[in-house]
């Protein structure tokens, strides 16, 4: 079946059926010989990675809360938007940890760093944050976020008005990492698929983490293993860190949410010494 914007293909039976048994909703039963916890988790992470990768629209759901982001396909290689107009599978991951994990944000002051679409920055604030500052290091992409806010709030509060008042507390900034023109602190820094050596040193990004952590603040990061020739990426963040006196914890699988989890995107945690 031919895949038109994906909205063809999700209203087709057969296609609903697929879909639903990916995200783990579905009540069919596949005989004990052929299933395995391995093959059904495979498939939840084929459904929800892959499904709207190419759509215009990204919809997200957060503690019952729907919206949609706007995807701009091709930035990086057009040279508009570099790589953080597209949703990628490293920020879902993150932002369904932090709904397991609500003391994460709730109540706190949030700084999201690179954050591409601001579906992130978005998902902390309906999370329960104090305040969050949505930043990213491309300013295309930083109107994009700001769009993307806009129009979230939007579809929100059309079904709850209380939504405004978390919706009132994003802000949307350019942020260089690292650059100092950020003079305050924060409770809790997120920051989804941003270690990537290839594209981004990793140096000014543990610079901007040493700079804006309270002392007693959280760093979340959702790292999605990627080859890097020169050397591995987590051990360069791990030396740099460390050279700054920040201690780098991974999460253990069990902490993840069971669906929206795969193999090779984990979380870390950073706090200071």
């Amino acid at each position: 079946m031919k895949r038109n914007g994906n909205h063809e293909l999700e209203s087709h039976p057969t296609a609903k059926a697929i879909f639903a048994a990916f995200d783990g909703n579905s009540t069919m039963h596949v005989s004990s010989k052929t299933q395995s916890n391995l093959i059904r988790k495979q498939l939840q992470s084929l459904g929800w990675r892959s499904r709207y990768s190419q759509s215009k629209d990204y919809p997200i759901s957060i503690k019952g809360k729907n919206f949609t982001i706007e995807q701009v396909q091709r930035g990086e290689i057009d040279g508009t938007f570099g790589t953080g107009a597209t949703v990628w599978p490293a920020s879902i991951v993150l932002l369904k940890y932090l709904e397991l994990h609500l003391d994460k944000v709730k109540g706190k002051k949030v700084i999201d760093l690179g954050a591409g679409t601001g579906i992130t920055s978005m998902a902390a604030a309906i999370l329960g944050a104090e305040r969050v500052v949505c930043t990213d290091g491309v300013e295309s992409v930083v109107k994009l976020a700001r769009q993307n806010i806009s129009k979230a709030c939007t579809q929100l509060e059309r079904e709850e008005e209380e939504i405004s008042k978390q919706c009132g507390c994003i802000e949307t900034q350019y942020y260089w990492w690292g650059s100092g023109s950020i003079k305050e602190q924060f409770d809790t820094i997120i920051i989804a698929d941003c270690v990537l050596p290839k594209l981004y040193p990793i140096a000014p990004l543990v610079d901007a983490l040493d700079e804006l952590m309270k002392d007693d603040a959280v760093a979340i990061l959702s790292y999605e293993h990627r080859h890097f020739e020169h050397y591995h990426p987590e051990d360069k963040f791990r030396e740099l860190a460390k050279a700054k006196d920040m201690i780098v914890k991974k999460i253990s699988a069990d902490e993840l949410d069971p669906v929206y989890s795969v193999d090779d995107i984990e979380i870390w945690e950073v706090t200071k010494q």
